[in-house]
Parts: C-alpha cells; sequence; structure tokens
C-alpha cells in the first residue's frame, strides 16, 4: 500500500464529519495516524461506503484514489475482514493503512498478521481446547491461516509451507512464538516483496548467494 495521507491536505473543511473527538482520539491510539488524516480518510471512506461498511471492491477503489498498488489487496482485505463478512468497518480500513503502508516495519505488518490469523483460528475452537491456553501458533493456527489468504491452496502446499512454519519451533514445544513467526517470515523472499520490502529481499537473496 502507498504512503499516509500529506498533511498538507488537512486543511479541507472537515465540520462535517460525524466522528466524536473521542473517536478520533481513539483511532490516533491505534493507528498513530494524525486526526485531521483521520477526518480526510474518514470523508472519503464513506463517501464510497455510505452504510459504513466496505467491500473488497470499495476497497480496491480506494486504494487507487490513494495512488497505491492494489497487488495485495486481496490478501491484505481477507487478512482485516476479521468475520469473514467480505466486508471491514472504517477502523479495520484504517488500522489497514497504518499497518501496511510503505512506512510500516516489515517485523510490525508481520506482528499484526500474527495477532490476526491466531485470534481468527482460536475462534473456531471448543471453550475447552488446550490450543486456546497457548500463546503462540499452532500447526492447526498456520494451516488456517493459510487456507485463508489463499483459498485456492492445495493440500500439499499447505502441508509443505506448514513443515517450514513449524522448522521455527527451536524449542520443539509444538508451537511457534510471535519472534519464530516473523523470523521465518523474514526468510520468505516472495513473501516479503508482497509486503513491499524491497531491501529485506535484496538481503535474503544476499544471504543465499
Amino acid at each position: 500500500m502507498g504512503t499516509l495521507c500529506s498533511s498538507s491536505r488537512t486543511a479541507e473543511h472537515t465540520s462535517s464529519i460525524d466522528l466524536s473527538q473521542k473517536q478520533l482520539t481513539k483511532l490516533n491510539e491505534l493507528t498513530n495516524i494524525p486526526e485531521n488524516d483521520i477526518l480526510i480518510y474518514y470523508r472519503q471512506f464513506m463517501t464510497i461506503s455510505p452504510n459504513g461498511r466496505m467491500t473488497q471492491a470499495q476497497f480496491d477503489d480506494q486504494l487507487k484514489m490513494l495512488r497505491a498498488s492494489t497487488d495485495r489487496s486481496q490478501a491484505i482485505f481477507r487478512m482485516i475482514d476479521k468475520d469473514n463478512s467480505g466486508q471491514i468497518s472504517f477502523q479495520e480500513y484504517l488500522q489497514s493503512i497504518a499497518t501496511f503502508s510503505q512506512q510500516s516495519q516489515p517485523e510490525q505488518q508481520l506482528g499484526t498478521v500474527f495477532d490476526t490469523y491466531q485470534a481468527l483460528s482460536r475462534q473456531s475452537l471448543k471453550p475447552t481446547s488446550n490450543e486456546l491456553q497457548i500463546e503462540g501458533m499452532t500447526r492447526n493456527d498456520i494451516e488456517h491461516m493459510l487456507k485463508r489468504m489463499h483459498p485456492r491452496i492445495s493440500q500439499a502446499e499447505i502441508d509443505n509451507l506448514c513443515n517450514r512454519y513449524m522448522d521455527n519451533d527451536q524449542n520443539r514445544n509444538g508451537y511457534i512464538s510471535k519472534q519464530e513467526f516473523i523470523a521465518a517470515c523474514m526468510k520468505n523472499a516472495k513473501l516479503m516483496e508482497q509486503l513491499g520490502h524491497q531491501d529485506a529481499v535484496a538481503n535474503i537473496e544476499t544471504r543465499e548467494k
């Protein structure tokens, strides 16, 4: 995704925006995006999605308006659409901008991916499941993540990728921590390229020579 909106655009009239100061403060704390910029994003969001819920097609339209790449939009949208409804709220949209903008570090982005998919995977577990107590991603969590990110992926590909992730389970406790997950992803040149971090790709290629 592209960069955050320029502060030079904040002079636009914002009095008609229906966001309270309390909401602005909360969104600023969540995203570190300046409040005036949040108002601009909100106006753009509501212009495209008057009902307050944005679809995948509208998400792509918004990225184009921001002159941002749509190459990763489908995968990003599936990640932030936590209830799998095919729609996202303004808060989810704003968090995606903050997390996947070009200014974001890959560790921050991958940490968000870890937290999101761990939570989504646990939603399908029974309340008595022992996995709910694990502070990491199990093989089942990783498989759930891969299927959600890549709906057409084959089981053989899933098994291969799960094995590669679980190889980073250094203490062999049956799950990988957030740090182990990030370390595994940082070795994946294709993933780093998808996240827009060409410098990380170059480092990977250098290590592999």
